[in-house]
This record gives C-alpha cells, sequence and structure tokens, in this order.
C-alpha cells in the first residue's frame, strides 16, 4: 500500500491532494447546508451543478490524451483556486450573492474534477515504477475517501465556528497549495512513452481511430456481455434513488432528525468513511466467489438504507449510513475487479468510460427529481426506491452474472 511513496514526486502529488479534497469536502457540506436553509429546492441546483460536469470524464480524458496531463492538472487547481477567491471577494461585496455564488463554485469544482482526474491516472504511471503503480492508485483512492469523510465531519462543525467565508478561504489556499505541490512533482516525472507513430502522450492526436469510433468499438465490447448490458436498467434506476436521496439528506437531517450542520457532517462523514472501509475489505472479501459476494454486499446494502429511514437518532442515522457506505463500497470495489478481468485490455479504457457515463446519466437526474418531488412525494421516497432497486440488481447478478473465483487484484477505482 505505501510503497509509491518512496517516489518524492508522488510524495508531493498525494500531500497535495490531500490538501485539495480536503478543502473541496469541507466547502461542499458547508455549501449544501447553506442552501438548504435558503430553498432546498436548490438543493437539486446544487446537485445538478456538481453531477452534470462529471459525465465530462470522456472528455478529459481525450484532453489527457492529447496534451501534458501534469499541466492540465497545475491549470485546473490554480484556476480553481482562482474560482473560490473571486466567490469569497464577491460575497464579501454582496453577502445576498452567497448562495449562487456557492452553487457556481459547486459546480467549477466539478468540473475542474472531471478534468483532473483522469489527467491524474495518466500522469500515475510516469510517476512511480510499474511495481509501485497499485500502490500509488490504491493510496490515491483511499486518499479521497479519508478526505471526504473527514473533511465532511470538519466542515459541518466549521459552520457555526468559523463561518463561510473562512471555509472558502480555506478552500482556496488548499488548491493552490495542491498547485504548488504539482509543480514540485514536475521534475520527478518520466517522458511518455512514444507509440507506433512516433507521437509522444504530450502530443496532438494519437492513432488513427476517430473519437466515435472509440466509443463504438467501446459500446461493441460491452454488447458482448449480455449480463452486463441485463444490469444496466436496475443499475441506472438504483443511481438515481440514492442521488435523490442524497441531494436531500441536509433537508432531512434538519427537520426529519431536528439536528444541526455538524450532524449533518457527521452523517455525511460516516458515508465517506464507510467507503474507505469497504475499499480496504475488498481485498479480503475478494478471496471468495465476486459473484455471491457482491449479489450479497448489494441485499446488505439495502438493508442499512432502510434502517437510516427508521432512524429516530442522528448517532443511529449516522451508523447506518457508515455500515451501508462500508457494503456499498465493497460492492463497488469488487464490480470494478471483475470487468477489469474480463474485459479485454484493449478495450478496457472504452469499456470502463462508457460505463462510468452510462450509470452517471441517472446523477443529474436523481438531484432533479429531488427537489421537484419535495413537496409531493414523501421524503423517505428516493431511500426506499434505491433500497428496492438493489433486489433486481442481485437478482440479475446471481442469475446471469458469470462467477469469477478470487483472489482478485487491488481495486482502483469505484463504477457503481
Amino acid at each position: 500500500m505505501w510503497g509509491a511513496l518512496r517516489n518524492s514526486g508522488f510524495r508531493w502529488l498525494w500531500i497535495g491532494q490531500i490538501l485539495s479534497q480536503l478543502g473541496n469536502a469541507m466547502f461542499l457540506v458547508m455549501g449544501l447546508w447553506e442552501i438548504q436553509l435558503k430553498s432546498p429546492f436548490l438543493l437539486s441546483i446544487a446537485g445538478l451543478g456538481m453531477s452534470l460536469p462529471s459525465l465530462l470524464g470522456v472528455a478529459g480524458g481525450v484532453l489527457a490524451d492529447r496534451y501534458s496531463p501534469a499541466r492540465l492538472m497545475l491549470g485546473t487547481d490554480a484556476l480553481r483556486g482562482l474560482a473560490v477567491m473571486a466567490g469569497l471577494l464577491m460575497i464579501w461585496w454582496q453577502p445576498g450573492w452567497a448562495i449562487g455564488i456557492i452553487i457556481a463554485i459547486i459546480s467549477i469544482n466539478s468540473l475542474g474534477g472531471a478534468l483532473f482526474g483522469p489527467s491524474e491516472l495518466v500522469v500515475l504511471p510516469r510517476l512511480v515504477p510499474g511495481e509501485d503503480l497499485a500502490s500509488a492508485n490504491g493510496l490515491s483512492a483511499v486518499t479521497n475517501q479519508f478526505a471526504m469523510a473527514v473533511g465532511a465531519g470538519i466542515g459541518g462543525a466549521a459552520i457555526a465556528t468559523v463561518g463561510l467565508k473562512l471555509i472558502f478561504g480555506f478552500d482556496m489556499v488548499s488548491f493552490w497549495v495542491s498547485a504548488l505541490a504539482i509543480l514540485l512533482m514536475l521534475p520527478s516525472l518520466t517522458k511518455p512513452k512514444s507509440n507506433q507513430t512516433g507521437e509522444t502522450a504530450d502530443s496532438e492526436p494519437k492513432g488513427s481511430e476517430s473519437f466515435t469510433q472509440s466509443l463504438r468499438n467501446g459500446w461493441t465490447g460491452l454488447k458482448a456481455m449480455p449480463w452486463f448490458m441485463a444490469l444496466i436498467a436496475p443499475v441506472v434506476v438504483s443511481n438515481f434513488a440514492f442521488m435523490a436521496a442524497f441531494t436531500m439528506l441536509p433537508y432531512w437531517m434538519r427537520h426529519v432528525l431536528h439536528t444541526g450542520p455538524g450532524a449533518f457532517g457527521l452523517a455525511d462523514g460516516a458515508w465517506s468513511f464507510g467507503l474507505l472501509i469497504g475499499s480496504l475489505l475488498s481485498g479480503i472479501v475478494g478471496r471468495y466467489s465476486l459473484r455471491k459476494a457482491v449479489g450479497i454486499l448489494n441485499l446488505v446494502w439495502s438493508v442499512f438504507l432502510v434502517g437510516f429511514i427508521l432512524a429516530g437518532d442522528p448517532w443511529l442515522a449516522a451508523t447506518m449510513l457508515l455500515l451501508s457506505g462500508v457494503a456499498n463500497g465493497l460492492v463497488n470495489a469488487l464490480f470494478l475487479t471483475f470487468i477489469q478481468k474480463i474485459v479485454p485490455e484493449g478495450l478496457l479504457g472504452r469499456v470502463m468510460g462508457l460505463i462510468m457515463t452510462l450509470f452517471g446519466m441517472a446523477t443529474p437526474l436523481g438531484t432533479l427529481a429531488a427537489g421537484v418531488s419535495l413537496h409531493v412525494l414523501p421524503l423517505s421516497w428516493a431511500w426506499l426506491l434505491g433500497a428496492a432497486s438493489s433486489v433486481p440488481v442481485s437478482y440479475m447478478i446471481f442469475t446471469r452474472v458469470p462467477d469469477v473465483p478470487g483472489p482478485l487484484p487491488t481495486p482502483k477505482s469505484q463504477v457503481i
């Protein structure tokens, strides 16, 4: 796990990412709480701003292949820091604009993440030797989940103690520190490998395959897995419902459990911490039948979602989210590993991009539905739909998915 830290360039990148992700998590929790105080419907608008840019991850991958990914990372973090600084100056000048500014910055940060993420994946093989690449990927994933868990807790407590202007300031500085860390990382990068045409990873378009043709080939790879095509509909419904539920989490904590921002930060952090634990445990669970593990854990996840609905105490609610996060983190990690094992290596990147796009399409729809349905349906509808949709997902896994026995390799990221 820790082997990649032997490389000084990776250490700079890792430290910078800890700070920027921590600042971003604090800002997000603060922003969502302030937004729901103004209008619960605006949570849906914020959710759209947070989720729609994530669909541009495919475009981020193209940019990372065509231009210098390290410089793209550097520019992305520097510009995000400037955007937060501009927002801070504007709310100092016009405090009444705070909610609109917060939504705008949430959207800008999400767009930056869609560009930064693919570039980071391209940079890592040039930053650490092959034997440490799995370590680098694992540390990057764990760092993100840890920062989200800790940042959510700190952000919830900080709203009442330090105020939103200081949280703005910390987020701004964290992006600039990350940009500085990337600058210090640059000398450690090795030269990109040339392809058959003599072009490098930092040059203009590589190969003769067009972007459209690349997508077609990825879709062909997906259609060769009929069991996966059968999973798309129930998984999209599950993602739709869960995003709607999580968008309204601050409203639930305030109006159902009658708590403040600290308890909201605790609940949000519990979910992220659960994902972290699930990722760390995936290597142990992956020693057994993957089909059985994913099918059973998916049902366990739904049981804890129902437990959250029934919890009348904020600590019990946070515990239910923690446990559901563990189960969901295991499902995501094991499912991704399964895809890595059965998809041909030459199609893996395109197939993974399409999978993330297909499953991600439900995210903006879920956030919009959360606000529209607020005064029409019971607040628990999304949680219940998310739990119910896990049943057909598990049924498809048990009846359609071929089994792949362990042991499994360490997963690099999450899909579902």
